[in-house]
């Protein structure tokens, strides 16, 4: 969970996570759906569904149990080179070092290198197998990586209470806040338009197969240049609420909070439309909301907690009951 997540976000998270999955055998055995969910609020989904696969994985090549060797780690499904070291040295006390962003800004401020490149990393890894005490490997990873998360920070460096302040080649060249150099990133914009089809207590929502967000539901979005003549039709054939007995009378349609929601490079902006269709348009899936794949399914709205979906888009559906009031 702490790979790409601050910690204060996570353990929460992992607390609910443990009381569902308190073992490799609980995890390997839960349906995927049940994972994403537990998992839903963290982003980056891959990480929950290698969770999943690798806890199979073990069930099935090592009785639940993680092995103690590296080369053996490498071939569990979402465990790779840091996460190994991290497990070997934590977990088994074997020393192995770490290398993550907070070690790498120690050693780049340490040695005042702008430039840093992957012969350095190497350098690095060399000087840590030096370094790590065999008889507390745990304790010295722990350390680093929170010497770099809490005093050695990214924008704001707290010189004055590190413990290698002395041995800094930056911090005597005061160029300790130039290193290492923040790289301006390009983010790309993206307008999408949403719509939530409502019809009999239900609403339409599709489940990706691939690419990002794969295994969750989402809201159905217009594709490019068809946007006006979708909504339109849409228009057309709405309805306003009051066929259904059990709210009040709404609008046709209503547009919803405009959400963004942000990824690595991007940020989408969210224009959410609620229309309320009859129920003779029950059967039909419009063939603009699969036109990606996936499974596109009517789903009951007293249901919709029940299945996973992106943070941003939990957030449009919470918005639903809002426009409701019981008669």
């Amino acid at each position: 969970m702490l790979q790409q997540t601050v910690v204060t976000a996570a353990i929460n998270h992992f607390k609910r996570w443990m009381e569902l999955f308190p073992d490799v055998e609980s995890l390997a055995g839960a349906e995927e759906q049940s994972v994403l969910k537990a998992w839903e609020g963290l982003g980056y989904y891959s990480r929950a569904r290698n969770l999943r696969k690798g806890a199979l994985y073990l069930v099935e090549n090592h009785g639940g149990a993680l092995p103690e060797d590296y080369k053996m780690l490498l071939k569990v499904p979402g465990i790779g080179d840091y996460t190994a070291r991290a497990v070997l040295s934590l977990a088994f006390s074997r020393a192995y070092p770490v290398l993550d962003a907070n070690v790498r800004r120690i050693a780049q401020r340490l040695t005042a290198v702008k430039n840093w490149q992957s012969a350095d990393d190497t350098s690095l890894m060399e000087a840590l197998d030096k370094l790590i005490p065999s008889d507390s490997p745990g304790v010295f990873n722990c350390a680093l990586m929170q010497l770099g998360q809490q005093v050695c920070r990214v924008r704001t460096p707290d010189c004055d209470s590190c413990p290698l302040r002395e041995s800094c080649l930056s911090r005597a060249l005061g160029v300790q806040g130039e290193i290492p150099e923040v790289k301006k990133r390009k983010i790309k914009e993206k307008q999408s338009t949403l719509c939530l089809l409502v019809r009999d207590g239900r609403i339409l929502m599709i489940r990706r197969d691939s690419g990002i967000g794969k295994g969750l539901w989402f809201i159905p979005a217009l594709p490019g240049g068809a946007e006006n003549s979708i909504l339109a039709s849409l228009e057309a054939v709405s309805v306003g609420a009051e066929s259904s007995a059990d709210f009040r009378s709404v609008e046709r349609s209503i547009v919803l909070k405009e959400r963004v929601h942000l990824y690595t490079s991007w940020r989408e902006k969210l224009d959410p439309r609620l229309f309320f269709l009859p129920a003779a348009a029950a059967a039909d899936i419009p063939s603009w909301a699969s036109a990606d794949g996936g499974l596109c399914e009517w789903i009951e709205l007293s249901r919709i907690s029940e299945y996973p979906t992106a943070s941003v888009y939990r957030k449009i559906l919470d918005d639903i009951p809002l426009l409701f009031v019981p008669e």
